[in-house]
């Protein structure tokens, strides 16, 4: 079912309309608005598949209405302007304001209306498809597709902005470098299958842990977090030790890791992106090589 909303404000041209969607079948459901005020808050309040304006209303004609429209979230239902003049700059200058196409009265009858729907829905159907390709190409390029977490990308997006607000309100914020102690055993010795859910498992144990503060995966076992203003990085890095010490099972087996961490403060460690990454990471590996106790690897264990 097709559901088309008619704005126009002249009886005879809406029983017209009626008539000739009437003769394409029962595949239509048609709405009427007398007025704009009328139309623009049935545009705006109910899901049509088109929407049919006439050109010529009082008070606010159909470009003003396109305007309108535009600013509120019916902005992807194709429009179709209706018009007794033929004049082709009002044409134009509807597509410019939106419109997908353009229909004289005088032409009007099932065939034209069936064309100009035909048009109008296929638009639509392309824009919709345009419009998730872009945001899937969005997401892969801040979004790391195995963990859900923010990627390399994002992270320098976020630590510029973050370092940004620090300027402005003279504040301070941390940068924590992660490293998975023992992963490289627990992939060659299981697979990457093994290692993927690893990864999958550990990522979401670290988004739970990090609760409103931004954290991300820069690649292989490497993540990174940068925390809020007053955060307790210390407090933060036993809850992330004991999130990721927990097992992780893959089929019979139970996979243990351990974590690497290192903190940088901002402007203390580093007063620029470069700086502060630097220093967190070298804590990182100061952390690793410190004799800590580290996870037993591949711990295997029928599950």
């Amino acid at each position: 079912m097709i559901r088309v909303l008619l704005v126009d404000d002249d009886l005879l041209d809406r029983k017209t309309v009626a008539r000739a969607l009437g003769a394409l079948g029962d595949g239509y459901e048609l709405s009427e608005a007398e007025d704009g005020s009328r139309g623009i808050e049935l545009a705006l309040t109910s899901a049509f598949d088109c929407v049919l304006l006439d050109y010529d209303m009082p008070g606010a004609n159909g470009l003003d209405m396109l305007e309108r429209l535009h600013g509120g979230k019916n902005l992807a239902t194709p429009v179709i302007m209706l018009t007794g003049n033929g004049s082709e700059s009002v044409a134009v200058e509807a597509m410019k304001r939106g419109a997908c196409d353009y229909l004289r009265k005088e032409n009007l009858g099932p065939e034209s209306l069936f064309r100009v729907f035909c048009n109008a829905v296929e638009k639509s159907a392309l824009r919709k498809k345009l419009e998730e390709a872009q945001q899937k190409l969005e997401t892969l390029a801040l979004y790391d597709t195995l963990t859900g977490l923010g990627n390399r990308n994002l992270f320098q997006i976020e630590l510029a902005r973050a370092i940004a607000v620090a300027q402005r309100k003279n504040t301070s914020f941390m940068v924590l470098m992660r490293d998975l102690d023992n992963f490289k055993m627990a992939n060659d010795t299981f697979g990457h299958e093994a290692g993927d859910a690893i990864l999958a498992e550990i990522g979401c144990r670290l988004r739970n842990a990090r609760a409103g503060d931004a954290c991300f995966r820069l690649g292989g076992d490497e993540f990174t977090a940068i925390l809020e203003a007053g955060s307790d990085g210390a407090a933060m890095a036993r809850r992330i030790r004991t999130a990721v010490a927990r097992p992780v099972l893959f089929g019979s087996h139970s996979l243990t890791v351990g974590i690497s961490i290192g903190s940088a403060a901002y402007p203390a460690d580093g007063s620029d992106a470069d700086d502060l990454v630097r220093a967190a990471d070298n804590a990182m590996y100061d952390d690793k090589n410190s004799g800590r106790p580290s996870a037993p690897g591949a711990a295997v264990a029928a599950a």
